[in-house]
C-alpha cells in the first residue's frame, strides 16, 4: 500500500487495506470512529494507525458488535476521569464481550458440526437422486436413525405439514378478565 505525502493514507488506501467500501469509511469518519485530515484539494488523508483501527472496527462488526458498543469501547479511555477508572471500565467491558464471543463460538461450532454432518448425509442421498423422479427418503436404510437438524429441516422437510387452527383452544380474556368469545353454547356453534 502506498504512503502519501507526510506518510498519510488516502481513502483508496484505506479501502484497499480493509476491503470495505468508500461509503463505510466515510460513515465511520462521520460517526467519529475514524479521523482524517484533508489535503489542500479536499481529499481525505488518514494516519496509518487509522487503517488498523478500521480493520479492528470491521472485525468487531463482523463479530456482531453494534456501532454503539464499538464507540463505547473505543472511547472509554478518553472519557474516563483517570487511568485507574479507564482501566476498570475497559476491563469490565472487554470481559463481557469475551463471554459473549465465547457463547457465539460455541453456537458456531455446533452449527458447523451439524452442517458438516448434513453435507455427509447429502452425499449418501446423492446416490439416490434421479432427475425428474420424486424421492422417497422415509425408511431409507442408508441413513442413520439420528440425523442433524440441518438435514431434517432442509432435505427431509419437503413433505412437512401446515397446522391449521380453526379457533383458539381456550377463550381469550379481555382487559376485564371476561371471555372475548361470544357466550354461545357448544350446540349453537
Amino acid at each position: 500500500m502506498a504512503k502519501r505525502a507526510g506518510n498519510f493514507l488516502t481513502l483508496k488506501d484505506m479501502i484497499q487495506g480493509s476491503g470495505c467500501t468508500p461509503r463505510t469509511v466515510r460513515y465511520y469518519e462521520r460517526e467519529g470512529l475514524l479521523n482524517a485530515s484533508r489535503s489542500s484539494g479536499g481529499h481525505r488523508l488518514f494516519d496509518p494507525a487509522e487503517l488498523e483501527r478500521l480493520n479492528f472496527i470491521i472485525s468487531l462488526r463482523e463479530a456482531g458488535w453494534s456501532l454503539e458498543e464499538i464507540t463505547s469501547l473505543l472511547s472509554i479511555r478518553a472519557r474516563a476521569d483517570g487511568g485507574r477508572e479507564a482501566w476498570r471500565e475497559l476491563t469490565a467491558e472487554i470481559d463481557v464481550h469475551i463471554d459473549r464471543l465465547q457463547e457465539k463460538i460455541s453456537v458456531l461450532q455446533r452449527l458447523h458440526g451439524d452442517l458438516a454432518e448434513t453435507r455427509r448425509l447429502l452425499a449418501i442421498c446423492g446416490g439416490c437422486t434421479v432427475d425428474g423422479q420424486a424421492l422417497e427418503c422415509a425408511g431409507c436404510e442408508r441413513l442413520p436413525v439420528e440425523q442433524p437438524a440441518g438435514f431434517r429441516l432442509t432435505w427431509l422437510a419437503e413433505g412437512r405439514r401446515k397446522t391449521v387452527f380453526d379457533e383458539p383452544s381456550a377463550p381469550i380474556a379481555d382487559a376485564e378478565g371476561t371471555s372475548a368469545l361470544p357466550s354461545a353454547s357448544v350446540e349453537e356453534r
